[in-house]
């Protein structure tokens, strides 16, 4: 299968092989990948170099504590004509990438968020990392308080798209 990535502001052709490798533009590229939470972290080996991955939702990834907007394509998408810039859903599930103690709520129910605006700060492995609005929108629901110890994959905030 054929992917486009839009990882930041690169673009990749991305295809995966019969063998397990993957083709990333003319490189083929040796990778292992291990469910380090279910669904939202995992541990990947690329040529032999560790990195953490962590789904933060919507449009977002932590790739070693580093926040990329990703867009993905598939190659029947791409055909299709519907790669590239995929529409915000009208509603926003912020969740935590790893396991964590919820340090602080930035927002209120109710209120008016701007793309990039902190949510939260979650405490994970003696870090504090603060969590932002992947899209402007009004904070729908707060599942959880200051002060709370959260699994990986833990529903945090949901934002309603304006």
């Amino acid at each position: 299968m054929r992917y486009a990535v839009r990882a930041g502001d690169r673009e990749l052709t991305i295809e995966t092989t019969p063998e397990g490798r993957f083709l990333v533009g003319d490189r083929v590229v040796a990778a292992d990948l291990a469910e380090a939470v279910p669904g939202r972290v995992w541990s990947v080996v690329v040529d032999g170099e560790a990195h953490e991955v962590a789904f933060l939702g919507d449009d977002r990834v932590w790739v070693d504590g580093d926040e990329v907007r990703i867009d993905i394509a598939d190659e029947r998408t791409v055909a299709a004509g519907r790669a590239g810039g995929r529409a915000a859903s009208a509603r926003q599930e912020l969740r935590a990438p790893m396991p964590g103690l919820l340090k602080r709520v930035h927002v209120a129910e109710g209120s008016a968020v701007h793309e990039g605006d902190a949510l939260v700060t979650l405490e994970a492995m003696k870090m504090e990392n603060e969590l932002r609005a992947a899209h402007a929108g009004t904070v729908a629901r707060i599942a959880v308080a200051e002060g709370t110890t959260v699994e990986g994959g833990a529903l945090l905030i949901v934002i309603r798209s304006e």
